[in-house]
């Protein structure tokens, strides 16, 4: 008995003890409450909720604005854009009680740009341009070259307005982007005339689009037929004497509309003013649809770097590394123009450069089929391999969200081995059907290092009100296939400089990325990967040092039965993806591929084909590791994926790959090798 009152004794003890050093609310360790929101880029008239993570129950708190005339904020935290301008939101935390002391939390930077509704800049009609009946009227005084102001890039679909000044009865009005994919064209004439009868006022229209022999499916070169004139059109209306009318004209031009010029026929009348609105759809509004594209503008301090230099004509990179839509898949019929990363490549260009924008130059790393786990592999052989000026680039945008699965792992040592070479990082979400992909879940590790983001479907998700207004956009934005067509890549396009006009008009912040070695990774395995190397057939071993020895044995053959790009890459149109793969044939001794390597991480790049590969197998340091199946129904010639190290510890380790028993007479092609030495 006095044994069981000891025990029972010790065990209110221990409690008792326990107790004691619990909060009073029962509570081991409360999370830290934290202001979620530390900057809000808005436009005039938007309104946005500052967001704190972990609020405490029966705590209060309060927003003050630093400049209420340009962004309010009520005892909600919802904040509202006034007025171009940027302001300060200081949040501060009360806890229970009269005597509580109320503490800072935090400030929300706010940004507010331009109002949503964007007015396109008025259309300059050259002289030499043969559509053009009669010069504009107006102000004709030369401005020397050096003082015309630079134009801001407009979207492809906006308003414009023109006055009496503009035009002349009978000028041709040439409206170049404003109709360049064809759809929704409303015409406004505000006229006035005196004659003492009615008059008939006509807008007539023509020009010329792309014919297809199948219209219905995507952009590609072999389905082009030729360009072929529009049926010429126009609509009438009355205008009568003696008090201004406003005449309402409605067009609806074909999807793959090239050329558009409307004439008006005045009949004499005064013409006070016209407007001139374009859409791609129905009920569409295309410039908030841009607006609402942009996810986050992050933290600006290396995006404003890059525009900086590029204003002050210092060289500046953009690359682009992504799967077929950033390779330009369906996007254009010739020579991949109209992609998506090539078309705000130029209009970043034409925005931000002075001159002929020569300082400012391009890489396309986009390739069909890529997944982040692919893409880290070609980070280096495709991207800084390519560098004209300077070692990386200065803005590299990423896009993996439609093609990764489980890749958070690859998607994020792509972030970072970007972000410690000090590059800008933004996170493209592409258009893709009708889905997002993992841009959810990526958006989350874009918000962790607080980086730019990018996202066409917010956009198109806001624009749309139904059903119906949804798949309006989605046909107008994709042709038959899953990949957007030329309207969808013209979209994604504009949707990247609303962003760089956005970062444009902020102000400055401070880099927030010092040492990402110092920054934990979101995933577990996020920094495994971080600078992988590429290696290939006939690689200079020398620019390799943490590879101890490479021996090819059987697989020293080539295979160029490949998919090819669809841009030009190194002079050459329709360049394989892997020239330099590494490919066994039925003619090669069964000698084994080994690779000793210092590292802390593999990854095999091998080929998937429809029929007729055999299998491989893959050893690390003499222990099977995996099999590497060369065939499957379907297959493409896809790159297949398969992660043989990822760790944190370098070592260094035997890869070997050789082919299966009985398969030895089989052809097999390992595309490339990524290794990461994170000592490197």
């Amino acid at each position: 008995m006095k044994n069981v009152l000891k025990k029972c004794m010790s065990c209110v003890l221990a409690l008792a003890i326990l107790i004691s050093f619990m909060p009073a609310d029962g509570v081991f360790a409360a999370k830290k409450t934290t202001l979620k929101t530390k900057k809000l880029s808005m436009y005039v008239g938007e309104a946005k909720k500052i967001k704190i993570k972990n609020s405490k129950k029966g705590f209060t708190y309060t927003y003050k604005s630093s400049k209420p005339k340009v962004a309010k904020v009520n005892k909600k935290g919802k904040v509202t854009a006034l007025k171009k301008g940027n302001a300060k939101i200081t949040v501060r935390e009360k806890g229970k009680g009269k005597m509580a002391k109320s503490k800072k939390l935090g400030v929300c930077k706010v940004y507010v740009s331009q109002n949503k509704v964007i007015e396109l800049p008025k259309i300059v009609y050259p002289t030499d341009n043969p559509q053009n009946t009669a010069a504009p009227a107006g102000d004709t005084t030369d401005i020397p070259a050096t003082d015309m102001p630079k134009p801001t890039v407009a979207p492809a679909y906006g308003t414009t307005s023109y006055t009496d000044k503009d035009l002349v009865n009978g000028t041709d009005l040439y409206l170049g982007k404003l109709m360049q994919y064809g759809g929704i064209c409303k015409v406004s004439a505000k006229v006035l005339q005196n004659s003492g009868s009615d008059k008939d006022i006509t807008v007539s229209y023509y020009g010329e689009y792309l014919y297809f022999e199948c219209n219905n499916q995507y952009i590609n070169k072999s389905t082009i037929d030729e360009h072929r004139p529009l049926e010429e059109g126009s609509q009438t209306q009355v205008c009568p004497s003696g008090s201004e009318t406003t005449l309402e004209f409605t067009f609806e031009l074909p999807k793959y509309t090239k050329d558009f010029n409307l004439k008006l026929d005045l009949a004499g009348a005064e013409l006070k003013d016209l407007t001139v609105e374009t859409n791609p759809v129905a009920d569409s509004n295309y410039p908030e649809m841009v607006a609402n594209s942009c996810r986050s503008t992050g933290n600006n301090a290396r995006i404003k770097k890059a525009i900086e230099k590029t204003k002050n004509g210092e060289d500046v990179t953009l690359a682009y590394l992504g799967g077929s839509i950033t390779e330009g898949f369906a996007a254009s019929e010739t020579n991949n123009a109209e992609c998506y990363a090539e078309t705000s490549y130029n209009e970043f260009k034409d925005t931000f450069a002075p001159g002929d924008g020569k300082n400012v130059h391009f890489i396309n790393a986009g390739m069909s089929g890529t997944s982040s786990r692919l893409g880290i592999i070609r980070y280096q052989r495709d991207i800084l391999n390519h560098m004209e000026k300077g070692e990386v680039p200065d803005i590299l945008f990423i896009d993996f969200a439609v093609n990764d699965g489980n890749d958070a792992d690859t998607y994020e040592s792509v972030i970072r081995t970007a972000l410690s070479q000090g590059s800008a990082v933004v996170l493209m979400f592409v258009l893709y059907t009708r889905g997002s992909g993992k841009e959810n879940d990526y958006a989350k590790i874009g918000e962790y290092y607080d980086i730019v983001m990018v996202s066409p479907a917010s956009g198109q998700s806001a624009a749309a009100k139904d059903k119906a207004a949804f798949d309006d956009w989605f046909y107008w934005n994709h042709g038959g296939d899953m990949h957007p067509d030329v309207c969808g890549h013209r979209y994604m396009a504009d949707c990247i400089m609303n962003m760089f006009m956005l970062v444009d008009a902020e102000e400055t912040e401070e880099d927030n990325i010092v040492n990402v070695a110092d920054i934990t990774p979101k995933s577990s395995t996020g920094d495994a990967f971080t600078g992988m190397k590429t290696l290939e057939q006939g690689v200079d071993l020398s620019k390799h040092p943490s590879v101890h020895s490479l021996t090819s044995g059987g697989f020293s053959g080539k295979d160029l039965a490949q998919p090819t790009l669809q841009y030009e890459k190194d002079g050459v149109n329709g360049l394989t993806w892997f020239p330099n793969a590494w490919a066994h044939t039925v003619s090669s001794e069964n000698d084994s591929f080994k690779a000793e390597i210092e590292c802390n991480s593999i990854i095999v790049a091998y080929k998937k084909a429809g029929s007729g590969f055999g299998t491989a197998e893959c050893y690390l340091d003499g222990n099977k590791v995996g099999e590497l199946i060369g065939t499957a129904p379907g297959a493409w010639n896809y790159a297949e994926m398969n992660t043989v190290l990822s760790g944190s510890e370098v070592a260094v380790h035997t890869l070997e790959i050789r082919m299966k028993d009985g398969d030895e007479e089989k052809p097999f092609t390992i595309y490339a090798i990524g290794y990461a030495n994170k000592n490197e």
